[in-house]
């Protein structure tokens, strides 16, 4: 079985708006190549804020938001 996610919705910090969309495919396909997902869906995951250098490259940034997707979904399924 795979995880599914219902929805990705990311609020991104002023002086993103430029580089959002990138960003949010980035993660999509950071999740998608995680073999260590829980299966199951979770219709929502909160991560909270996450610290980002806004200097770092999209790659970067979407790598971090998807560590942390990843890690609160591996603490819900565990809860």
């Amino acid at each position: 079985m795979k995880t599914e996610i219902g929805q990705l919705r990311l609020q991104l910090p002023a002086g993103f708006e430029g580089r959002a969309q990138r960003i949010v495919r980035l993660v999509a396909e950071a999740l998608a190549r995680r073999e260590n997902l829980p299966a199951g869906r979770f219709d929502r995951v909160g991560i909270g804020p996450v610290q980002i250098d806004a200097r770092a490259a999209d790659r970067t940034v979407a790598e971090t938001i998807a560590t942390s997707i990843c890690a609160a979904i591996g603490r819900q399924h565990d809860a």
